[in-house]
């Protein structure tokens, strides 16, 4: 908690150019495009005022911090999915840690849902069953 009350975003949720201190408008480079002036995603948003400075988009309390959690739900069901259909093929976690170059307790922690599995592993792991994520 900071000084405020409010609960601060942990560090690894901080992006390039984020600090633990809060965004506000007199303090250039921490609002939401960044300090390197990407994060532009068309015409009007996030581009230049009237008068040539940079227009600062809200910061949505939390959306951040949501999106996350709803992508980590996502890739732990999709990763509960492929462990049922490596059990229907009849493959062990041993096999699939074999054709993925990595170990079966590796394979035993995804399953388990023990760390937060990145998209990669997740082709992977899929790639290992003869099958893809769409």
């Amino acid at each position: 908690m900071n000084e405020g009350g409010a609960a601060r975003e942990p560090a690894e949720l901080a992006g390039p150019g984020d600090s633990a201190l809060p965004r506000t408008p007199d303090r250039p480079g921490v609002g939401g495009a960044g300090t390197d002036g990407a994060g532009t995603d068309g015409p009007g948003l996030g581009g230049p005022g009237a008068d040539g400075s940079p227009v600062r988009l809200p910061v949505l309390p939390g959306f951040r911090e949501m999106a996350l959690r709803r992508m980590s739900q996502d890739r732990r069901r999709l990763m509960r999915e492929l462990a049922g259909r490596r059990q229907d093929a009849g493959l062990s976690q041993t096999e699939i840690a074999a054709r993925m170059g990595t170990s079966q307790s590796a394979v035993a922690r995804l399953e388990a849902g023990e760390a937060d599995v990145r998209a990669s592993t997740l082709e992977r792991y899929a790639a290992a069953l003869g099958t893809e994520i769409t």
